[in-house]
């Protein structure tokens, strides 16, 4: 492919053309949700930089519960540096958002926020330093 002189090489249509930031699909490994009926987690992660980008889609045919500091979500890509990272969760049912996650760099989890057990299917997008 012949790159145009014009081309921004910096910018989001460049890096998508060469798929620099094209997202990956990971295995989601959750700890300690209580779930009735069959669970259905996808997740997909994007390396931008020294950033980690993911998200995480849970539903189940019945029911997911979580309780906040114990739920907790494998990381997609083990992080090497960074302090702290962050994540929001929202009910993707009722378009409401259900509450901030805490990114445990040290384990490489997330933790979810407590949610009372419930039917709707849920996201969640994080990002930290790799």
């Amino acid at each position: 492919m012949e790159i145009p002189d014009t081309a921004d090489l910096e910018s989001f249509a460049w890096l998508n053309i060469v798929g620099v930031d094209a997202w990956t699909p990971f295995t989601v490994a959750v700890t300690s949700m209580t779930v009735v009926g069959t669970p259905t987690y996808t997740g997909r992660y994007r390396a931008i930089g020294r950033k980690i980008e993911f998200q995480v889609s849970l539903i189940s045919t019945v029911s997911i519960a979580s309780t906040a500091g114990t739920t907790y979500i494998a990381l997609p890509v083990t992080p090497a540096k960074g302090l702290a990272g962050w994540g929001s969760m929202q009910n993707q049912t009722t378009n409401v958002a259900v509450g901030a996650c805490v990114v445990d760099i040290t384990n490489s989890r997330i933790y979810l926020p407590a949610l009372i057990a419930s039917g709707n299917a849920f996201a969640l997008f994080g990002e930290y330093e790799i």
